[in-house]
């Protein structure tokens, strides 16, 4: 590669890329160049020459909430012969795929969910994993859908984060897992731990990394809950769970408990700085705000929330109280993170006959949506990306301004555009941590 240094400059692990814009503090920068050794940004400077590729660089999008087994239910539960349907006869039929899942379809479906993944311009994903065991019967089968998923990030090559899940119960009521949900099993909390320090040895190089987390307050009985959050603590890792995503939860919960589960959750100390809850969509005002209080995080998933039904969050009072937002493709029936953020926005206009639910100090959407997909996604999963800044991670996507979707955008609305109006085909390019795993500058100019 022709990377504009000179020879007694540029050590063989250093690469410069001179794009026609990079997105830093909120907005994009002309004449500037990024220089990169190994796999982190070693230099921004102000460029030694003219662009030599025409496209618009932004941090890698975060997915910080993936259920890669789930792409193998793609086009399927979409035929309602019964009438409407609902998260639970959805639920039905995943527990189906879960129970007809060996090692080699495992890896097989979770490498095509990281793949289209990388397509779509994703560095890093949160991979919430609970599909353990490849029989619910084989001793010798358990936690072998552990090493499979692993191995198909690997192979892929995405970053991953495997929030590696805790799960034990059918219900609030305790009632004991059955069917699919047996390959879900973690059994006592020793088991769980010890499989714990199991991916952490297997979890290979600097793209894969390992955080304790719980799947929900309906499959894990809170004081375990705690522990496996105290466990995050002294590990150091992010602490994620499911939280308030359809009716019936909060309704059961209450019923159990005398109060939500963000409500149980709250109370019992597992909100706090390294969390994010996921969904949230029917969370009250009043919990919404003690659980800012608390420093917490929550994961939208627009693309799954809206297939499942199950409903819209009060992202009012979330943007409200500061919750830093990121989002997950989580189900993985669409992997675009652009129609994610702009779904984010959509709902809401549509919901309250308004404009502008998610902007910036300057009252733009564009800034204030890419950061739900990026730096805060980042600090979601515990991982030194989401930004283009000195010392971060070298994950990139570059968006193509010759393709058709951007063509006539002025570079003052070019994040507007890139939200409301592109999606994967705009891709240029897609970079983990300094390797170009789809397209770059050396394809751009018809390299190798």
């Amino acid at each position: 590669m022709n990377d504009g240094l000179s020879a007694s400059e540029a050590p063989a692990s250093r690469t410069l890329i001179r794009p026609a814009f990079l997105w830093s503090d909120g907005g994009f920068k002309p004449d500037h160049e990024i220089v990169i050794s190994g796999d982190r940004i070693a230099e921004i400077r102000p460029a030694t020459g003219p662009s030599d590729w025409a496209v618009a660089l932004l941090p890698g999008f975060v997915n910080a909430h993936s259920h890669a087994f789930q792409r193998g239910m793609r086009g399927l539960g979409e035929t309602f012969l019964e009438g409407q349907g609902s998260f639970f006869t959805w639920r039905a039929s995943m527990y189906e795929l879960v129970a007809s899942l060996d090692v080699e379809r495992a890896y097989r479906t979770s490498r095509l969910a990281f793949e289209e993944m990388l397509d779509a311009g994703i560095t890093t994903v949160g991979e919430f994993h609970y599909i353990h065991h490849a029989d619910d019967e084989d001793e010798a089968a358990r936690w072998m859908l552990d090493d499979a998923v692993l191995r198909a990030a690997r192979d892929a090559g995405i970053r991953i984060v495997l929030l590696h899940c805790d799960y034990v119960r059918g219900g609030f009521d305790d009632r004991p897992l059955d069917g699919g949900q047996l390959r879900f099993d973690t059994r006592g909390l020793e088991h769980y731990l010890a499989s714990l320090d199991r991916v952490e040895k297997i979890a290979e190089g600097p793209l894969q990394s390992v955080a304790a987390v719980s799947h929900s307050t309906r499959a894990v009985p809170i004081d375990r809950i705690a522990a496996v959050h105290a466990e995050a603590t002294r590990r150091g890792t992010a602490f994620h769970l499911h939280l308030e995503e359809v009716v019936q939860e909060i309704d059961d919960c209450q019923a159990s408990h005398g109060r939500t589960p963000m409500r149980l959750a709250l109370e019992h100390g597992v909100i706090d700085q390294r969390t994010t809850a996921v969904h949230c969509t029917h969370s009250t005002p009043e919990d919404l705000r003690d659980f800012a209080a608390a420093g917490a995080r929550i994961c939208l998933c627009p693309n799954t929330e809206g297939n499942l039904g199950d409903g819209i969050c009060d992202l009012a009072t979330m943007r409200d109280a500061g919750i830093p937002i990121a989002i997950g493709t989580d189900l993985n029936s669409r992997i675009a993170p652009a129609e994610d953020l702009r779904w984010i926005e959509y709902v809401q206009r549509v919901r309250h006959q308004m404009r502008g639910a998610v902007t910036d100090g300057a009252g733009r959407s564009g800034g204030a949506l890419l950061d739900i997909a990026t730096v805060n996604g980042a600090a979601s999963l515990g991982v030194e990306s989401g930004s283009i800044s000195l010392g971060r991670l070298a994950d990139f996507v570059a968006i193509d301004l010759d393709h058709r979707t951007l063509q006539g955008v002025d570079p003052d609305h070019l994040a507007d555009a890139i939200v409301m109006g592109t999606g994967p085909e705009c891709l240029a390019g897609t970079c983990v941590g300094g390797t170009w795993v789809r397209g770059g500058p050396d394809a751009a100019r018809g390299g190798g």
